[in-house]
């Protein structure tokens, strides 16, 4: 009894400090006076799910900088006075598919390009990210601005698309860079130690998000900070005179290049109304991007002053400047006869134009690559790299456009160097390859992991989305472990082994190791004096069929039929001369059909779009565009994705059809007007069958009477 009694008296004992505790939590705390370096995290409540406390960017001084909290709803802040608003995403800056965290730990760091210039700084940072968790955790993500935290935001695991604001304050790149940093953490009790796998959460840091910069006096820009800064919509002026061979290629090597940034591209013809494209919004954000083509003597009456640095007589080598139009940063880009200037402005070695407001660019070969073998860092793939915790993705975007002329990718070195575990855990190290698994391994370790793996036929086209999966199990029953990252990264050693790509293209896909020294753009005579009714479609087919750094040339075709000398891409009413087209249209009306003969597509209702189908000409193989406007006008669709297939039907967004003539068993191509043997065969097909039949029959039968009569004679005689 006595013991149960003191049993009893030291649970109680027990219970005291519990409850004590218990009954202080939903009290307020005192105030506490903060300095001005300092910022109090509240308790989470559902409003600070939408607010963050936001601090100032470092400043030069070492005085410490006070905190400056904002609401999440905040609108962006207002430029300057003079200067102006550009963004950069993480789109931008190669991370198309943004960035990934999860099981409740991770850290990305990356690094923005900004120009070491006194007037550029960034002001704000919108951050977009996707939180979900399937069980109640708290969950923070933490934001780091060249090393200094800037902002702690609390995650409620339920938000898709959430836009925080976060100022900057005018912080400055370090060596031509911003290093952002994201730090996620989270645990889902106080008291107990669980598995992280178990909350099932993701913070996904999406493409969208941007850095605001604050370009200044855009009298100051140079080359590179001009065009790395554009917006998403850029317009190219052509001259409103009758434009030149070189003048169209120019524009297409620069409509290229800004395409594969990710911005949409327009043409229009003439100087005049310039002042209408450079406009900024009520904040003062750069909504357009303007390159202007053309000579110099005529591009100048158009630009604001001074220019006296580009103004004179045309040189025979390029120029590529940056100037101002009606108060906004423009670009440039004015060739001779030659190319020069574009190819510059297409070409990595852009960056060296950085503080150069005007650059005169001659005549530069490219670098040529082994044709047996490319490494990632030969091709300017950036290194991936991320903690471990549980799982991490290393992924890799390889340009198979950027390869060597006449090769294509047959096998893949994968290198992936993964740090031990402090515990002894083995990882697995798996390899995906536009989404397909290729092969597994046990991560070595002390050494590089070496996976070697053949890429099937088909698999690869324009882009190789590559991806690593690190694996680890790490034991954490009983609180043993806490969850900890160990780092793993993607090589630049890792490499694509180049088999030959001789041979006629069946596919889209197939056409670039052909485009990779060189394209003819073959084109009417009339384009000359209206370049904006085809120039739209021809820079995006050219986009996905060849590299920003491929050259190009322009050919005007005064007859109606082409003829190619070289690789090519012709747009023309008739097929280019030697080349026999899969789509034909001098049969009538067609008409894509499936096997029972439901029409598809019938391209008499096609108005205004264009045909686009791989052909071989002369030996030498390209596309050939038919656009289907009476006037000629091709269709320019925001997007356009050539892939596999030869024929595609496109209008004004996009790829309506892509089909393959030789090996698609779903659809066809049919001529419903126009009549041959074969058509009426195919038409009464059904009919002809049941009357062969039906004559076989009556053969058959009449040759077993025959056979029935003779054995009759003999039996009676």
């Amino acid at each position: 009894m006595y013991t149960r009694a003191w049993f009893f008296s030291v649970f109680a004992l027990a219970l005291i400090p519990i409850a004590v505790y218990g009954q202080s939590q939903p009290q307020t705390p005192s105030p506490v006076p903060l300095t001005p370096a300092q910022t109090r995290i509240p308790a989470p409540t559902p409003a600070l799910h939408r607010a963050v406390t936001r601090a100032a960017a470092p400043a030069p001084v070492a005085s410490p900088t006070p905190a400056i909290p904002a609401s999440a709803d905040a609108g962006p802040s207002p430029a300057r006075p003079g200067g102006v608003l550009a963004e950069l995403t993480l789109a931008d800056i190669g991370f198309i598919n943004g960035l990934r965290l999860a099981n409740l730990g991770g850290r990305r760091d990356l690094f923005v390009p900004l120009p070491q210039d006194a007037e550029v700084a960034a002001s704000e940072l919108m951050l977009v990210i996707d939180d979900i968790s399937a069980h109640e955790a708290r969950r923070s993500v933490e934001v780091q601005v060249n090393d200094r935290t800037i902002a702690a935001i609390a995650l409620d695991g339920k938000s898709r698309s959430r836009t925080v604001r976060i100022p900057l304050g005018k912080v400055r790149p370090k060596d031509g860079y911003l290093k952002l940093s994201f730090l996620y953490s989270g645990a889902a009790t106080l008291d107990r130690c669980i598995d992280v796998r178990y909350v099932g959460d993701s913070l996904t840091v999406l493409p969208a998000t941007a850095v605001e910069i604050d370009v200044g006096p855009v009298g100051a820009l140079d080359v590179a900070t001009t065009a790395a800064l554009m917006p998403r919509d850029v317009t190219i002026l052509l001259p409103g005179r009758r434009v030149a061979e070189s003048e169209i290629a120019t524009a297409v090597t620069v409509a290229r290049s800004l395409i594969a940034s990710g911005r949409h591209v327009s043409f229009r013809q003439g100087y005049d109304g310039i002042a209408d494209l450079s406009r900024r919004d009520e904040t003062g954000r750069w909504m357009r991007g303007i390159v202007l083509v053309g000579p110099l003597p005529e591009v100048a009456n158009v630009i604001d002053a001074p220019f006296a640095k580009i103004a004179g007589a045309i040189q025979p080598f390029g120029t590529l400047a940056a100037v101002r139009v009606g108060g906004f940063p423009a670009l440039v880009v004015s060739d001779g006869d030659a190319v020069r200037a574009g190819r510059l402005f297409a070409s990595p070695l852009r960056a060296a134009t950085r503080g150069i407001a005007a650059a005169s660019v001659g005549e530069a070969a490219p670098v040529d690559l082994p044709t047996d073998r490319a490494t990632f860092e030969q091709l300017g793939v950036a290194p991936a790299e991320a903690d471990v915790y549980g799982r991490a993705d290393l992924s890799a975007i390889v340009d198979i456009r950027r390869l060597p002329p006449e090769t294509r990718p047959s096998r893949l070195l994968l290198d992936v160097m993964v740090a031990p575990d402090g515990s002894g855990a083995k990882a697995v190290v798996s390899a995906f390859v536009n989404e397909r698994l290729l092969g597994s391994t046990v991560a070595a370790n002390g050494e590089a992991t070496h996976l070697d793996l053949s890429l099937p036929a088909g698999l690869v086209s324009n882009i190789a989305n590559i991806r690593a999966v690190v694996q680890r199990e790490s034991a954490q029953g009983d609180c043993r472990f806490e969850p900890q990252g160990y780092p793993a990264q993607l090589l630049g050693s890792s490499a694509l082994i180049l088999s030959s790509a001789d041979g006629v293209p069946h596919d889209f896909s197939d056409l670039p190791p052909h485009f990779a020294k060189g394209i003819k753009l073959l084109l009417p005579a009339a384009t000359a004096d209206q370049p904006t009714l085809a120039l739209g479609l021809l820079a995006q087919v050219t986009d996905q069929l060849s590299a920003d750094i491929a050259p190009l040339s322009v050919n005007f075709s005064a007859s109606g039929a082409p003829a190619p000398d070289g690789p090519f891409i012709a747009v023309s009413d008739r097929p280019p001369v030697g080349a026999n087209p899969r789509v034909r249209f001098d049969r009538g009306r067609v008409v894509v059909a499936d096997r029972s003969g439901r029409t598809l597509l019938d391209l008499g209702g096609f108005v205004g779009g264009a045909v686009a189908q791989v052909v071989d000409a002369n030996n030498y193989p390209g596309v050939w565009i038919k656009p289907l406007a009476a006037n000629g006008a091709a269709p320019s669709p925001s997007e356009l994705h050539l892939d596999h297939g030869d024929v595609a039907f496109i209008d004004g967004n996009g790829v309506a059809l892509a089909m393959s003539t030789e090996r698609d068993t779903v659809v066809r191509v049919t001529y419903p007007d126009h009549v041959s043997w074969l058509t009426v065969a195919e038409r009464f097909r059904s009919w002809i069958i049941a009357g062969l039949w039906l004559f076989a029959t009556a053969a058959l039968l009449f040759i077993l009477q025959r056979i029935f009569r003779r054995r009759s004679a003999h039996t009676g005689e």
